[in-house]
């Protein structure tokens, strides 16, 4: 896979997982407002709730901003932070099958040595996903691509990004697995 597709990858399944959270949070949103409704409208005053729905009014930019600004908002962070989980799950099957390894060999693991053996893979495989979607914010000249695609665009990415976290979690379920197999033979 040459350096664009595997950038232009990246970005596209982030995006799908800032829309997703983008969804989700207006969902929570929701039912949070169902929940708390009864409350302005039976328990403030008239003078409260005036200033209640005032203030709701004048601050719902500033509340939109926090959840949906795409460069430092909540749902770009929980992407970020899923998107990084997600794509540090694929190293681990290395980790965990090293891991077996050692424990097959030495029946012993200094937690140094887990330690390192976790982190050194992690980071080596993340290095290049950094550079190609957070350094410089390069995933912000993709989502301006990405906004203008089709309906049949979102459809692909969406189920590629589902491909993706199933991938995710299934190597590392698998890495677990791994380890198990490694150590008991």
């Amino acid at each position: 896979m040459n350096k664009q597709k595997f950038e232009y990858s990246l970005n596209a399944m982030l995006y799908c997982l800032w829309l997703f959270e983008q969804k989700s949070q207006n969902i929570i949103s929701k039912i949070i407002r169902f929940l708390f409704s009864p409350v302005p409208k039976y328990f403030f005053t008239k003078k409260i709730k005036e200033r209640y729905y005032e203030n709701k009014r004048k601050s719902k930019r500033q509340v939109n901003d926090f959840f949906n600004n795409k460069k430092n908002g909540l749902s770009i962070r929980m992407a970020y932070h899923n998107f990084g989980s997600l794509y540090s799950s694929f190293p681990c099957f290395i980790s965990f099958s090293l891991l077996g390894l050692i424990l097959r060999i030495f029946k012993d693991i200094n937690l140094g040595v887990l330690f390192m053996l976790f982190i050194i893979p992690i980071t080596i495989f993340s290095i290049p996903m950094y550079k190609a979607v957070f350094s410089n914010d390069k995933y912000l000249e993709y989502f301006k691509q990405f906004e203008k695609k089709d309906e049949h665009w979102h459809k692909i990415w969406k189920w590629r990004t589902k491909a993706f976290i199933f991938g995710s979690i299934t190597s590392f379920f698998l890495g677990i697995i791994m380890a198990f197999v490694i150590a008991m033979n």
